[in-house]
């Protein structure tokens, strides 16, 4: 009883700090938000309406990437799935992402298309995925921190930015060792072990692709995020692209509690991208834009794939 007790004080103590944080990051927002002129908001307009053409061309490239990687998954694990499995499950796989903290429960739509005990495989497998595109973010992060330290951080840039890279080595040695981890010598695994051990096998086939596709892919949405900043008269610039790839690094780094990185990323945003863009308000108009098309679409999709699943389930 004392354990149940103790991991219940843990969960809450966790959610009270999530929340806490959030309503930081809200008051943050709402701070920046504040400061934006009505002159500003006034001035916006879509000057080269080509770019945001490219953005959304550049949708189906970048789920159709994400298709990859959870097909992978799917084939390691000799599943047989139809196109229609793997792409309703995946997108289901989005709106569950977006109501759970960091976007981490995007398994739970997947699992609903599979049965049986490979469930616990293609969990693993997910978040073996969700971890590849988070170690490629912390990679351009770090070669970010490099390019914008003196502009952003004066003093302490070189500090952060040897910090960012020794993450970044560590996560990257953690990545390619989890097939390697010698499980059986860790008894307090029990049960587990097999489920581990069997995933361990399967992630050796996974390494290379799942890091591939996820580098493509982070590359894709970073452009879509500058190409949105364009459609709106902002000059692209290296310096301006590395403070993108920052942003993605800190809103990553922040936890969140629903709607993937919604408002973490405008906040983040603000204080990165203002060193570069006067105009506050397209910062904040290019985020809210890019995660609509970029999410919100996809995960009203999902939403109407998880319905008609459980009608199909009660008929």
């Amino acid at each position: 009883m004392n354990v149940i007790k103790n991991i219940k004080v843990r969960k809450s103590l966790v959610w009270t700090l999530k929340l806490l944080l959030f309503i930081g990051v809200l008051y943050f927002f709402v701070q920046q938000i504040s400061r934006i002129e009505w002159s500003q908001i006034h001035s916006i307009q879509l000057n080269h309406p080509i770019y945001l053409i490219l953005v959304l061309f550049l949708l189906p490239l970048n789920w159709g990437l994400e298709l990859m990687k959870w097909r992978i998954v799917l084939k390691s694990n000799k599943i047989d799935y139809t196109l229609m499995e793997l792409t309703h499950s995946l997108f289901s796989g989005v709106t569950t992402g977006i109501l759970t903290p960091n976007r981490i429960g995007n398994f739970i739509g997947r699992m609903m298309f599979f049965k049986g005990k490979v469930r616990g495989q293609l969990i693993l497998g997910t978040l073996y995925s969700n971890y590849a595109q988070f170690l490629v973010t912390i990679f351009f992060g770090a070669f970010s921190f490099i390019l914008l330290h003196e502009i952003i951080f004066d003093t302490f840039g070189v500090l952060l930015t040897d910090l960012s890279i020794l993450i970044s080595a560590l996560s990257f040695l953690f990545y390619f060792s989890v097939p390697f981890i010698p499980l059986k010598r860790l008894k307090f695994l029990n049960k587990k072990q097999n489920i581990l051990i069997q995933f361990q096998f399967h992630a050796k086939n996974l390494l290379l692709p799942l890091l591939l596709y996820s580098g493509i892919r982070y590359l894709v949405f970073s452009v879509q995020f500058l190409l949105m900043l364009m459609a709106f008269g902002v000059i692209p610039s290296l310096v301006l692209y590395a403070g993108v790839l920052m942003l993605y690094l800190v809103s990553t780094l922040t936890p969140s509690l629903l709607f993937g990185k919604l408002l973490i990323r405008e906040t983040a945003g603000l204080i990165i991208l203002g060193f570069f863009i006067e105009n506050d308000a397209i910062i904040v108009t290019s985020s809210l834009l890019l995660w609509f098309v970029n999410l919100g679409v996809p995960s009203i999709m999902g939403l109407f794939f998880i319905l008609r699943k459980k009608s199909f389930a009660n008929a």
